[in-house]
């Protein structure tokens, strides 16, 4: 990647952040973005046109995943690489697309967050505020897509519903929802939240609210009629532990369902046969930027 512009050259983890002027509108930027209060964002974007494609990453994963595919991550023998098939590259060829670093998460490397660290936990409400504020700070304006996986889709559901000004489509790829209250049922809901909270040690580590946030949008205006996709995996083992204590049980059809009342809230082409586990992004790109395609027509042929 071409050395960013407005940050200075060297790394972007060591590049004096962006303040006072615009991220280009073209071509390759990695760089950190100065966004108030002693904090400072990492975002990349590459490729030129409209709308922007911006990439929101799972649970404790940075920005630099959506560039690998291939392989498994079930399998520690056989991981994701990064290739031009995956789905930042790919976007990049035909609109402008960019990706970030949420506080807490880890580069594919397992190397930390290239973004300041924040107190956790998180909501998905403050992660969507996060993000537009570094978008803000970075100069950009929309119109946008946004493209979330697992937890990325949750936020990039709260992002549509708060700033639906700047938001065209949307492409959520196995994505958690307030749904999942529904189909689980309180307890059950509360339980998995807390096992997925603390399924990392680190202290500094990525950490959502996920009661708090589902009970936040509730107050929150529904999604505006815009293009919309549900990408849901074939089943995996969306298990924690009962609510007694007792072994895991495994709720993948109640996920199922979840997504199913998702795809129905947005009016959206729900696609179930997606020949993936749960991160579709990397096992099966293809279908994720056949989707994007979709959902940017007919304001460009891509």
């Amino acid at each position: 990647m071409a050395c960013a512009v407005a940050a200075g050259c060297g790394t972007a983890e060591t590049a004096t952040p962006l303040s006072g002027s615009s991220v280009p509108t073209s071509g390759d930027f990695a760089g950190l973005i100065d966004i108030g209060e002693g904090r400072t964002m990492f975002l990349e974007c590459s490729g030129a046109g409209s709308p922007t494609v911006v990439l929101i990453a799972g649970n404790l994963s940075a920005g630099d995943g959506w560039r690998y595919s291939g392989g498994s991550a079930a399998d520690e023998d056989d991981p994701p690489t990064q290739n031009d098939a995956a789905v930042y590259p790919t976007t990049a060829k035909f609109t402008r697309v960019c990706a970030y670093d949420r506080p807490g998460t880890q580069l594919e490397s397992g190397a930390p967050s290239r973004s300041s660290t924040v107190e956790q936990p998180t909501t998905v409400q403050g992660d969507a505020a996060d993000l537009h504020t570094l978008l803000t700070a970075a100069g950009m304006h929309g119109p946008y897509v946004l493209v979330g996986h697992s937890l990325g889709g949750f936020i990039a559901n709260v992002y549509a519903r708060t700033f639906p000004d700047e938001v065209t489509g949307i492409v959520l790829v196995d994505a958690a929802s307030e749904y999942l209250e529904t189909t689980l049922g309180p307890a059950a809901f509360s339980q998995w939240a807390k096992a997925f909270s603390t399924i990392q040690s680190d202290p500094e580590g990525e950490a959502p609210d996920l009661v708090a946030g589902s009970e936040a949008i509730k107050a929150l205006p529904r999604i505006p009629a815009m293009p919309a996709s549900v990408l849901t995996a074939e089943p995996w083992p969306f298990s924690f532990p009962s609510t007694d204590g007792g072994p895991k049980v495994d709720h993948w059809a109640q996920w199922f369902e979840a997504q199913q009342m998702l795809a129905t809230a947005l009016n959206a082409t729900h696609i179930s046969q997606t020949n993936s586990g749960h991160n579709i992004y990397t096992e099966n790109p293809a279908l994720v930027n056949e989707q994007i395609c979709a959902v940017i027509k007919p304001a460009m042929d891509c």
